[in-house]
């Protein structure tokens, strides 16, 4: 980080354009991580698929039976990394599929190759497997993942019928002054880098921002949950989601960070519990059902139900 944060210091005064170029691959780079044991076996349990985006492989798999729910993960996760929702959403009557974006995982490379990837290409994966799988009950986004699935709605999938985002990178546009800073960017490079984005994609940064999504269309109800004590998407970006979408539901927590929130049972039991709560199995049909239903029947026809002893 050192090194980094020296060569580019000395690219934005002597050469601005490459540090320019070096600040939009770092931007853009997405470390590739593996899941663990623990992880892996719990995907080896699931039905492998895959799905074409843009021309290229994107791995997913799926469990289980009834309303789908799908999991996304964050900016350098896996599927993996939300296993921890599998059990507890199964239980629920509720079929499961998780998704490795694009350049993460075991997914192929996205359009810019290597490990560099755009939200915009996750929120397509995001779509593909969406339309896939039919309609689907509720999603649940990890910290980038919810940057994708907002940019996805804005752009006009109709999405789920409810949403969890845990830990969402909410605000990305405040975030490039501060990661600029970080990486030893001068405030020019920082505006070159801004300025440049906005062109790539043909819209403003603002677009990437969760909280204004509310003021473009209806949202389906939203589950927040965000640590206090996240050191990497402060708890702060949680706070604007939640008081921009209307009727979000809420979870603050505390000493459970970015990742561990995704493993903690109470966490976990409370979100697959607001994702169930749209989709509750009818009950079971009982004798008494049937002979309502057969007097109503007679009713209709304009006799008179049969007399039972």
């Amino acid at each position: 980080m050192s090194l980094l944060r020296t060569t580019m210091a000395v690219l934005s005064r002597a050469a601005p354009g490459v540090a320019t170029s070096l600040f939009d691959r770092i931007w853009f780079t997405a470390p590739r991580t593996r899941p663990r044991a623990e992880a892996a076996a719990w995907l080896a349990r699931g039905e492998a698929v895959e799905y074409p985006v843009h021309g290229r492989t994107v791995r997913a798999w799926a469990w289980g039976r009834g309303p789908t729910v799908v999991l996304l993960h964050g900016w350098g996760g896996h599927a993996g990394q939300m296993h921890a929702l599998l059990e507890p959403l199964l239980a629920r009557g509720l079929r499961v599929v998780a998704l490795d974006a694009p350049a993460h995982g075991a997914s192929a490379p996205s359009r810019l190759g290597g490990q560099r990837v755009s939200m915009l290409e996750i929120a397509d994966a995001l779509r593909v497997v969406a339309a896939a799988q039919g309609p689907l009950a509720g999603l649940v986004a990890h910290s980038g993942g919810c940057t994708a699935t907002a940019l996805a709605l804005r752009d006009g999938w109709p999405g789920p019928d409810r949403i969890a985002f845990i830990a969402p990178f909410a605000l990305p546009s405040r975030a490039i002054a501060p990661f600029g800073r970080a990486i030893g960017a001068s405030a020019q490079v920082i505006e070159r880098f801004r300025d440049a984005v906005a062109r790539r994609f043909a819209r403003p940064w603002t677009d990437f921002d969760i909280p204004g999504l509310a003021r473009r269309r209806a949202l389906p109800p939203l589950l927040v949950v965000h640590d206090r004590d996240d050191r990497d998407v402060p708890w702060q970006h949680g706070a604007a989601v939640a008081a921009a979408w209307p009727g979000t539901a809420r979870i603050d927590t505390r000493g459970l960070g970015h990742r561990r929130v995704l493993r903690d049972p109470g966490v976990i039991a409370q979100v697959a519990e607001f994702l169930a709560a749209g989709h509750r199995p009818a009950p079971a049909p009982t004798p008494a059902d049937a002979r309502g239903e057969l007097d109503a029947a007679y009713a209709t026809c304009g006799l008179a139900p049969p007399v039972t002893r």
